[in-house]
């Protein structure tokens, strides 16, 4: 699962990453979809990393010949899981000491938050290239909420479509 989206780089900053005759077409975040590839530019942590000489962003890049795939992946949310869950719980357990109605419409609560975290909803895009595996596929996990249009834009200027988990 994805993490939220850093801060990106100042333009001027992103400039310095791209090689000559390359632009950006479009960006979120960290991520920036340029004339060539797929750029993800990391900004350095605080004045520890500029005082170990890491001054420049780290960068990690995916061209456009190597992308074989764009998927939008689905996920439950855990945590409105474990709160209906809770709240299930908590209300069965004072249901038949108390009986009142607050355990009755913590049950229900309960059982409602519990259904609608177990719905599948669109989570992330992951941007998959030729021969990628582990570790560096969770660096091409785009948050799904608010990328619709960098996608689209990789999608325009590849060929590749977004397919729906």
């Amino acid at each position: 699962m994805t993490a939220l989206v850093p801060y990106s780089l100042p333009g001027d900053e992103i400039q310095r990453c791209l090689v000559e005759g390359e632009r950006v077409v479009s960006s979120f975040g960290p991520y920036h979809a340029t004339s060539r590839r797929v750029l993800l530019a990391i900004p350095p942590k605080a004045d520890s990393d500029l005082q170990l000489g890491h001054e420049k962003p780290l960068t990690y890049e995916l061209p456009y010949v190597n992308l074989a795939s764009i998927t939008e992946v689905k996920a439950i949310d855990r945590r409105k899981i474990a709160l209906g869950a809770c709240l299930t719980v908590i209300g069965i357990a004072t249901l038949f000491a108390w009986y009142l109605i607050a355990p009755i419409v913590s049950v229900v609560a309960g059982v409602f938050i519990m259904l609608q975290g177990a719905t599948e909803k669109p989570a992330y895009y992951q941007l998959r290239g030729r021969d990628m595996e582990g570790e560096e596929l969770y660096k091409w996990q785009i948050i799904h909420y608010g990328s619709g249009s960098f996608i689209a834009s990789i999608s325009t200027m590849t060929g590749v479509e977004a397919i729906r988990d």
